[in-house]
C-alpha cells in the first residue's frame, strides 16, 4: 500500500499534480482552499467539483477537510508537540502578528 500512496504524497508535497487524477486533484485543491481561504471555494470551482463528484461526495470532501483543518488549527493553537517516534520532536510554531494585538504576537 505505501508504494502506492508514495508517489500520489510526492506529487501533493511538490505541487506536482500531473500524475494524480482529475479527481484526486481538484480533491486536493478543494483541501487547500479550505485550509487557505475558504471563500477561494467559488461558483466555478464548485462546478468543476460537481463534474468530477456527487453531492453527497462533496459534503465527504468537505466534511473530512473541515476536520483535518480544525485538527490542524487546534494542534498549532495548543503548541502540541509530537512523540518523537515517526516525527521530529520539538516543533517550532511561528508567531504572527493579528490584527488584535496591531503588531504584538
Amino acid at each position: 500500500m505505501r508504494s502506492d500512496v508514495e508517489p500520489k504524497e510526492e506529487a501533493i508535497l511538490s505541487g506536482d499534480y500531473s500524475t494524480l487524477s482529475s479527481r484526486e486533484a481538484i480533491a486536493v485543491e478543494l483541501a487547500e482552499r479550505m485550509a487557505m481561504d475558504p471563500h477561494s471555494v467559488t461558483d466555478e470551482f464548485w462546478q468543476s467539483l460537481k463534474e468530477e463528484f456527487s453531492d453527497d461526495e462533496i459534503v465527504e470532501l468537505a466534511f473530512a477537510t473541515s476536520i483535518f483543518n480544525w485538527g490542524n488549527k487546534f494542534n498549532i493553537t495548543m503548541r502540541l508537540d509530537t512523540d518523537g517516534n515517526e516525527y521530529p520532536k520539538g516543533m517550532k510554531y511561528k508567531d504572527a502578528p493579528t490584527f488584535w494585538r496591531r503588531g504584538e504576537t
